[in-house]
């Protein structure tokens, strides 16, 4: 899925609608949210992306191929 698609479907309601139907679990917004911090790291503190990982591992508390997995899920 593009991220730009999962924004504006955030945006938009549709994935806490899709969520309160249960037709969606928690680990959409929660994969968004480490891409989004992700990225976030890497332009602004222009770090690596492994080091931004590797600091994503310890803010989510998720291990390191969740981290992979969320960030491949929004792959462009």
């Amino acid at each position: 899925m593009n991220i730009q698609l999962a924004n504006n479907l955030f945006d938009e309601g549709a994935l806490t609608a899709l969520y309160k139907a249960g037709f969606i679990t928690t680990k959409v917004f929660t994969y968004r949210e480490i891409y989004l911090w992700v990225n976030a790291q890497i332009q602004t503190r222009g770090i690596s992306k492994n080091q931004a990982v590797l600091e994503a591992e310890l803010k989510f508390d998720k291990d390191e191929r969740t981290i992979w997995r969320a960030l491949n899920s929004f792959s462009e």
